[in-house]
């Protein structure tokens, strides 16, 4: 599959059957680390978690979030049956920039995220990026002995899809390059 069809058709893997073999992780692994980073600081750290009682426990974090009933257990289910990824990006700045400059280690790290993203739809596999806020993600932070100077970006889900991946399905489509401007956002531009 070239890249441009796994973009066409990566879509969020809400069940998985198995989780991933060690080769396919570590060549989805290899996959996102060859993602650009700012002043090549390569900003992500992995957390491979197989622990069942870790990952309960990072699920009920999910869970704590306001969800219809519905979707509290599509979430927890969608821990099931995969392998669980913590990914991690490092706080603070590149080479010679300001602290607060933190903007491009998020940028390198999602990158990263994306590579893996379209390197294991390339593969056949699902994927789905499981986000935590707030009190949520401070505790999974400390659940995982995230060191102070790195934060948890995302829980990433990976393995063989138990559903076929369906269109999406909220949100209107938008009209190809109805998101293009030109000069000054509001002047439409055409390609």
């Amino acid at each position: 599959m070239d890249v441009y069809e796994a973009i066409e058709k990566r879509r969020t893997i809400r069940t998985f059957r198995q989780g991933v073999s060690e080769e396919q992780l570590r060549k989805l692994l290899l996959a996102g680390v060859n993602a650009p980073s700012g002043s090549n600081v390569q900003p992500w750290e992995f957390i491979i978690i197989d622990d069942p009682t870790i990952i309960e426990q990072i699920c009920q974090q999910t869970l704590k979030k306001p969800l219809s009933l519905d979707r509290a257990i599509r979430q927890k289910n969608a821990y099931r049956n995969c392998t669980v990824i913590a990914v991690c990006n490092k706080k603070g700045h590149g080479i010679g920039r300001k602290p607060w400059m933190n903007i491009e280690n998020i940028a390198s790290t999602w990158m990263c995220i994306e590579n893996m993203a379209l390197a294991a739809t390339a593969d056949g596999l699902g994927i789905q990026i499981s986000i935590l806020r707030e009190e949520h993600k401070i505790a999974v932070e400390k659940l995982l002995g995230i060191p102070e100077d790195y934060e948890l970006a995302t829980m990433v889900l990976i393995g063989v899809p138990a559903e076929i991946p369906r269109k999406r399905e909220f949100g209107a489509v938008r009209p190809d390059f109805s998101w293009l401007h030109k000069d000054r956002f509001g002047t439409a531009a055409t390609l």
